[in-house]
């Protein structure tokens, strides 16, 4: 053989070595043991849209804090997002809802918590629940079919009796209605009618009252594909997020897009 090829030969066998090394470096990250990560994002108002919102922002932060590269990212209808996600398709999803189905495929790490608020127009002057339903003249807005508590329902049913009830067609609409003064007051998630009413520039027009403290929290979380993820590397996912929560990085992020008070409560119970 001779001292040219032999030295090509050589070098040759190096860069494999170093390739090699390389991919199994990549590898030997626990947190991420697929190598670089597929993101399954839908559209759900400040949290995802066109690209960017929060979800996007929290999937970025935690990725650079466990060392795991970005493969691809897209956002999906929803269910079409569920589907990758339980297939193995995708890696990892956002503000999924936690229910025991889904957990059966998927680490479902929460981040999130959101109820139904009262939204009530700021000439009703209401502190209370029992002074709102006695505010001469009352109404109150609603959308058929949306979720709310047995409590929250009851409460609808009443109003639907007495004639009470107006009709929305959609959030857009029935937050135009509880701001103008067509309807005295409204069910919302702060994840829904905080960005509106700062888009609007609406803060003054209404107040917002916990007049159900009692009442269901939706929990959303990040979602792991178990077809991806090992328990161990979900574990280093959730303990990221938790140390996200300690060191007030959750908070700022959510800052960027909720006011402080929609904030307190979509972060309320905490995630320890």
């Amino acid at each position: 053989m001779s001292g040219r090829l032999s030295r090509t030969l050589r070098r040759l066998a190096i860069l494999a070595a170093l390739s090699c090394a390389g991919a199994a470096q990549a590898a030997a990250n626990p947190a991420c043991p697929n190598g670089g990560l597929t993101i399954a994002y839908y559209e759900f108002g400040v949290a995802y849209h066109r690209g960017a919102g929060y979800d996007v922002d929290l999937v970025h932060a935690l990725a650079q804090r466990l060392g795991c590269a970005i493969r691809d990212e897209q956002g999906y209808p929803r269910i079409r997002a569920l589907k990758l996600l339980e297939s193995g398709q995708a890696d990892i999803g956002t503000s999924t809802l936690i229910t025991p189905e889904r957990q059966r495929l998927l680490w479902l790490l929460p981040y999130n918590r959101s109820k139904n608020l009262v939204l009530v127009n700021h000439d009703a002057r209401a502190d209370t629940l029992d002074a709102l339903l006695k505010t001469p003249g009352l109404r109150w807005g609603v959308i058929r079919g949306y979720r709310h508590s047995p409590e929250e329902d009851a409460l609808l049913s009443a109003l639907e009796r007495e004639r009470k009830l107006v009709i929305a067609s959609n959030e857009d609409d029935l937050y135009k209605m509880v701001c103008n003064g067509v309807v005295t007051a409204v069910f919302g998630h702060p994840i829904s009618f905080d960005p509106w009413l700062q888009r609007h520039r609406a803060q003054q027009r209404v107040t917002v009252h916990d007049f159900f403290p009692d009442s269901e929290i939706i929990s959303g979380g990040i979602a792991l594909s178990k077809a991806r993820f090992d328990a161990r590397a979900a574990a280093l996912w959730q303990e990221a997020l938790r140390q996200m929560y300690r060191d007030g990085a959750l908070r700022a992020l959510m800052l960027r897009y909720l006011t402080e008070p929609s904030v307190d409560q979509v972060l309320k119970p905490p995630l320890e």
